[in-house]
């Protein structure tokens, strides 16, 4: 009669508490995915912003100073070939 009873236990987990565990941990996993996605976006933005204004304050600091320079100092191009 004792096997029978260990065979008859009730324990453990039903389907339903699993599959609403695996929902809820579902949404946890997408709404880090989503929070993860939007903070490399604005990493990327504020770098982007970085190097704008790095790049903007080097040309007013050159156009500004464009008088004192000499003729060395002036970046010249050429095409190849020519």
């Amino acid at each position: 009669m004792k096997s029978l009873k260990i065979l008859k236990s009730n324990e453990g987990f039903t389907m339903v508490e699993m599959m609403v565990v695996g929902a809820i941990l579902a949404v946890m996993v997408l709404s880090f995915t989503a929070y993860m996605y939007n903070v490399s976006k604005q990493t990327s933005q504020a770098k982007v912003r970085s190097d704008y204004n790095a790049l903007k304050a080097s040309v007013t600091t050159v156009t500004a100073n464009v008088d004192t320079l000499n003729q060395s100092q002036y970046l010249t191009t050429s095409s190849p070939g020519i």
